[in-house]
């Protein structure tokens, strides 16, 4: 049959009408990917401006630096940064998310029944469901923290990545909180005659302070602080070695007898709130203690001098900034004068938290345009791959560091100097936390690092044989009900309370108990029901 040779107006329309399709699908293409073309030399064309959020302080000028400058370069971005205080952290963030004015990305301490409400209501970016094949080494390292897998199974998607402790250098199996680390002045331990040990109970340490406030040894004065903890620390270092499902973390927790029970209502929590009673009593604990911010309880011992014992946490990172502050401010070399040690309970048992790789979380605006967040994930994927964590915790090669002959890191920093010094405020390694790379890193002095890991390794040896580490529950950790929302407690301010109250300390932590169970046993009752 013959075809006739001129179109109808109805097919003309017809066929401009799919042209205009076709050329309205390879705009919307081309639009998708707008932004994030790049030249033949592999460079961003345009350049775009993204807004951070991080408690990493930056000041005036420290963008100008070549630090900063090859990351805006090489991604071709404009840093618009927003710091958040670490103590009005999860306060400004709530208030952002929910208000709908969260910037392009930010560090987010990671609640989990607030994370959920925050999904359902569309308040975090959904990633694309191909994310993992785009960006494989955020994908790897993602995979690590446990977390994500979990929320994937809940959500069916994703919609935030948890920042992961450890990739490739975990130090020790099983592996616990790096919480409950000390430091130690171990020459006033000499001069009093105390015992230099890598691991003490909480007498021991309290043993210890009351000969230095007793003999001085430092010739402090007036201004000596014995022990020189701030709330947390008093609760991770006086009484969760003494209970281990003291803390927010661990707080519910199933028994031996299989059935889930709170914490802080143990009789090893009264052990643990008898001694920083006695500590606080016997003056071994500053008067004022509880209203310290921040690193003030740490500055009495690395900047002052005026501290015995102090709380350090065991990286060897936290050992270099006491080493590095001991010079600056007291002109003293601190391999001469402190002791790192592990922290025991009354009956020498150990106890920590199991460690969960994951701390904190990245989340998105789910404002951020497609190619804002395409430009943040190409950075991210970067900065955890081998490459950029050289960069990030080393610097630059030839500058900063080098490999020797027998392909060993070594840091050509100066005397004296840290990569934070040079480069301050490094916020671009948004993604895996730094703890990871501390264990190799050879701008951290080699003995710290070996005694960071010797700690691990204890911690691991003791929570098996014998010790008493609270599991990671993910039942628990990924409960989420409006009663469990409910019995969300401060326990740095309640413990803290209970000590300082006149009369009984026991009949007193009695009624607390009690107090509280019309919000804790309809937490347990939910728990003790779970299928």
């Amino acid at each position: 049959m013959e075809t006739g040779k001129k179109l109808s107006c109805k097919s003309v329309l017809a066929i401009t009408m799919c042209v205009v399709m076709l050329m309205a699908t390879a705009c919307s293409k081309q639009e998708a990917q707008g932004g994030n073309e790049k030249d033949s030399n592999g460079a961003y064309k345009d350049k775009l401006k993204i807004s951070v959020a991080s408690t990493l302080q930056l000041k005036d000028g420290q963008l100008d630096n070549e630090f900063h400058k090859f990351w805006m370069d090489k991604f071709n971005l404009d840093w618009d940064y927003n710091f958040v205080e670490w103590d009005s952290w999860g306060e400004k963030l709530r208030l952002w998310i929910n208000s709908g004015d969260l910037p392009d990305v930010a560090t987010w301490n990671y609640i989990h029944g607030d994370a959920m409400n925050y999904i359902d209501q569309g308040l975090f970016y959904k990633f694309p469901d191909d994310w993992k094949e785009r960006w494989p080494n955020v994908a790897a390292a993602y995979k690590l923290t446990g977390l994500g897998d979990k929320l994937e199974e809940m959500k069916g998607g994703t919609y935030l990545l948890p920042r992961p402790v450890y990739y490739d250098n975990k130090p020790a199996d099983p592996l616990t909180n790096q919480i409950g680390v000390i430091a130690l002045r171990k020459d006033w331990a000499k001069a009093v005659g105390f015992e230099l040990k890598d691991v003490y109970t909480t007498k021991e340490l309290m043993t210890f302070a009351k000969l230095v406030k007793e003999k001085d040894p430092g010739k402090v004065g007036s201004k000596l602080v014995p022990i020189s903890y701030n709330a947390a620390d008093a609760l991770t270092n006086i009484i969760m070695p003494n209970s281990e499902h003291a803390k927010v973390e661990s707080a519910f927790y199933k028994g031996d007898d299989g059935k889930y029970h709170w914490g802080p209502a143990d009789p090893e929590t009264l052990t643990g709130l008898k001694l920083m009673q006695e500590s606080y009593k016997e003056g071994l604990l500053n008067p004022e203690f509880y209203t310290w911010k921040n690193n003030e309880g740490n500055d009495n011992f690395r900047v002052k001098g005026a501290a015995a014992v102090t709380s350090i946490g065991g990286l060897a990172s936290f050992r270099t900034d006491v080493d590095t502050n001991m010079k600056k401010n007291l002109n003293i070399e601190s391999d001469e004068v402190v002791q790192t040690a592990i922290v025991l309970g009354e009956d020498g048992k150990y106890r920590n938290l199991e460690q969960a790789n994951f701390w904190s979380a990245l989340i998105f605006s789910p404002n951020i345009s497609t190619e804002k967040f395409e430009r943040v994930m190409d950075l991210l994927d970067y900065s955890t791959s081998k490459d950029g964590q050289m960069l990030l915790n080393m610097g630059f090669e030839g500058k900063d560091w080098k490999y020797d002959d027998n392909k060993e890191l070594v840091s050509l920093l100066p005397e004296g100097k840290t990569l934070d010094d040079l480069y301050p405020a490094r916020f671009e390694g948004l993604y895996l936390l730094g703890d990871d790379f501390s264990m190799i890193n050879p701008a951290i002095k080699k003995e710290y690092r070996d005694r960071a890991v010797l700690h691990f390794k204890e911690k691991a040896k003791l929570g098996k044989e014998g010790g008493r580490l609270a599991e990671y529950d993910w039942t628990v950790q990924l409960y989420d009900s409006k009663v469990k929302n409910q019995a969300t407690f401060d326990y740095e301010k309640e413990y803290t309370n209970l000590i300082l109250q006149s009369g009984d300390l026991e009949a007193n932590w009695k009624k607390w108990v009690d107090s509280k169970q019309s919000l804790v046993q309809p937490v347990l009752d939910e728990l003790n029901n779970l299928k």
